[in-house]
């Protein structure tokens, strides 16, 4: 398998969160959404473009990159204020933005999978893999370095390690009890912004699965 393109962190959460034949996702829709609108934020945190400080969002750098979700989601952040917590974000990326149609929609105009859209009685949107190997890349290569329990992680894999874990997949990409105390060690070593992200994060994960029970 060759190396390939880098992906964005929220874009390699998404292809690691669906199968790539039937492009059904491998977690609830609630969690996995909710981990993926943080993956955006932290996008955002690793291009110096937003700072997390005691749970609020701020824009740093409002400045457009032409990149379509990058800049909606700085659009929505400079126009709102630096004042909302992380999980409020979350929330409203997830609900108001539809965060899952946003980055599949990157991902399909990257050509690496296609939409589909069916159902009798509700809509049902799954995301195939135009390419199966390519789409499975990322949890292939998450799945080897957490395994590699010698060496050292960087932080966005640890980044997207721990956003997988939220967002219910520790079972697609941690088959063996080292490799998912591997992820917990992760996020033990996130500095302080991304340790606050995550649990932003998982907070509006606990929120999301509370009113779905409801």
């Amino acid at each position: 398998m060759s190396a390939g393109p880098m992906l964005r962190i929220a874009d390699a959460l998404f292809l690691i969160g669906h199968d790539e034949f039937t492009g059904k996702p491998h977690s609830s829709l609630d969690r996995f959404e909710s981990a993926l609108a943080g993956a955006a934020l932290a996008e955002l945190l690793f291009d110096g473009r937003i700072a997390v400080d005691n749970n609020s969002v701020a824009c740093l750098d409002p400045r457009p990159w032409n990149e379509a979700l990058t800049d909606l989601v700085i659009a929505e952040l400079q126009g709102r204020g630096n004042k909302h917590s992380v999980k409020v974000w979350v929330r409203y990326l997830r609900e108001v933005h539809q965060i899952r149609e946003r980055v599949g929609g990157r991902l399909t105009h990257t050509g690496i999978v296609r939409r589909e859209e069916g159902g009798m009685l509700r809509r049902v949107v799954r995301w195939p893999a135009t390419d199966p190997n390519e789409a499975a890349r990322p949890r292939v290569v998450l799945a080897a370095n957490l395994r590699a329990t010698n060496a050292p992680i960087d932080l966005q894999t640890a980044t997207l390690a721990t956003l997988a874990d939220v967002g219910g997949l520790r079972g697609v990409i941690a088959l063996e009890r080292a490799t998912g105390d591997r992820i917990d060690d992760c996020r033990r070593q996130l500095p302080a912004p991304l340790a606050a992200l995550l649990t932003g994060i998982a907070s509006a994960v606990d929120a999301a699965t509370i009113t779905v029970r409801r």
